[in-house]
């Protein structure tokens, strides 16, 4: 229902891919309540997520102030998926161990990233100029804001769950899908395949770090190289790309951290913690 509602979107019946989200919030809520299966409070983000993203700016003018308007709300059903135990602060990432070792690979991937999704949109800047203050309005908007909220909901939420139910690989490639298809607004399939391929490396990403700040940075400086670099400076990007992805394979190699496969095990809940 949710990727159906997505197409309707898709295909420009906005008014019908609203009612579909919104029946799909009330069936998933009415699941939770009668039935004790803890995906489905994590399923309740993405509906909620998309009727508050397409209602806000009903209200406020869309521009890079209001972005926080539009997702500061989902702060409040992230943290009572937290306090009540659906997603434990483990599985959602929330540790700063690794941070400052996988800071550059997160800083390159996220640069990379937002130079090809460009590529796709050719999206101009987000912000009038490039002065101090509104280059720091930007980056903290869309790290703070974006970046963390959507990464809870597709990876520390989303992508734990389905692992959980479906197996590692395919709760990857299945998160990964929505999380494409929940861009479904700009109207392109280039751009829903895109994201798609995104969402399989911030979910790589996940399982290497297992830190939900490391992905919240990556994803949020896709966004900063979307709205702002790749457009107004494309040149720099070889040097916001280049530079920190040796800076990490040196330190990598010096420091022997990197392990020799990913495991995604470790987004995987103990027998004892399991989801029902």
């Amino acid at each position: 229902m949710i990727l159906f509602g997505e197409l309707l979107i898709f295909l420009g019946n906005m008014k019908g891919g609203m009612m579909v989200h919104a029946l799909t919030l009330i069936l998933i809520i009415l699941l939770s309540i009668y039935i004790d299966n803890k995906i489905y409070p994590a399923l309740i983000l993405l509906p909620l997520f998309r009727l508050l993203n397409v209602a806000m700016p009903v209200f406020f003018h869309l521009t890079v102030y209001s972005y926080s308007l539009v997702y500061a709300p989902m702060f409040i059903p992230i943290y009572f998926l937290l306090k009540q135990g659906t997603i434990s602060p483990s599985q959602a990432g929330l540790t700063t161990k690794g941070f400052w070792f996988y800071l550059p690979l997160a800083v390159a991937v996220g640069f990379a990233l937002g130079w090809g999704e460009q590529n796709i949109l050719q999206s101009g800047t987000l912000i009038p100029d490039s002065g101090f203050r509104n280059v720091m309005i930007l980056s903290l908007t869309m790290i703070v804001f974006v970046g963390f909220v959507e990464e809870f909901i597709f990876r520390s939420a989303l992508q734990t769950v389905m692992e959980t139910r479906l197996g590692s690989v395919a709760g990857l490639l299945i998160t990964s899908i929505i999380f494409g298809f929940m861009h479904s607004g700009y109207h392109l399939p280039l751009e829903i395949a895109y994201v798609s391929f995104a969402g399989v490396v911030f979910g790589l990403m996940f399982w290497l770090t297992r830190s939900l700040l490391v992905i919240s940075l990556a994803h949020g400086i896709t966004n900063i190289s979307l709205f702002l670099v790749a457009p107004a400076y494309p040149a720099m990007l070889i040097y916001f790309i280049g530079i920190p992805a040796l800076l990490f394979l040196l330190y990598a190699s010096l420091s022997g951290r990197l392990p020799r496969k990913l495991d995604p095990r470790g987004l995987i809940p103990r027998r004892d913690e399991g989801l029902s």
